[in-house]
């Protein structure tokens, strides 16, 4: 019984102890930016003072996450939910002209499916250089006699 306890308090110093390291960096630096030198001085004797300070992040994300832009080159995004409704019943004036053919100035190469090239054979081994090998090793010493 005292085994799994003493796991559990463990557990829960190792997450204390990461918690005030991230809050040590965060508070120290904050002290050398803002010129508090008698809080820095604190920090750095007794680390766990950074409990007594307020934390600049209460939670969350640090920076905002960037504005999200929509993809561009696909008209115009759809302003009113009557324009959703609009783009999406095939029946009214607006069409997009979809077909199978690809873009206006695309290159003759990259017309159709791609042409992979066939491998081309190995070349037999000569035997008269292979020996010429051997022999140079043999003097280099890298193989054995």
């Amino acid at each position: 019984m005292t085994g799994c306890f003493v796991w559990f308090v463990l557990i829960a110093g190792a997450v204390f102890v990461m918690v005030s390291l991230l809050r040590w960096f965060e508070q120290t630096a904050d002290a050398m930016d803002q010129g508090e030198w008698s809080k820095l001085a604190l920090l750095v004797v007794f680390p766990f003072a950074v409990w007594f300070y307020p934390s600049r992040y209460a939670r969350g994300r640090p920076s905002a996450v960037p504005r999200h832009e929509p993809v561009r080159g696909f008209g115009k995004v759809p302003a009113t939910p009557r324009e959703k409704v609009a783009l999406a019943d095939p029946t009214t004036s607006v069409t997009t002209a979809r077909s199978d053919q690809p873009p206006p100035g695309t290159p003759p190469e990259f017309m159709g499916m791609p042409v992979i090239p066939r491998k081309k054979p190995k070349a037999a081994v000569d035997p008269d250089k292979l020996a010429k090998l051997k022999q140079k090793m043999r003097e280099q010493g890298m193989l054995d006699e």
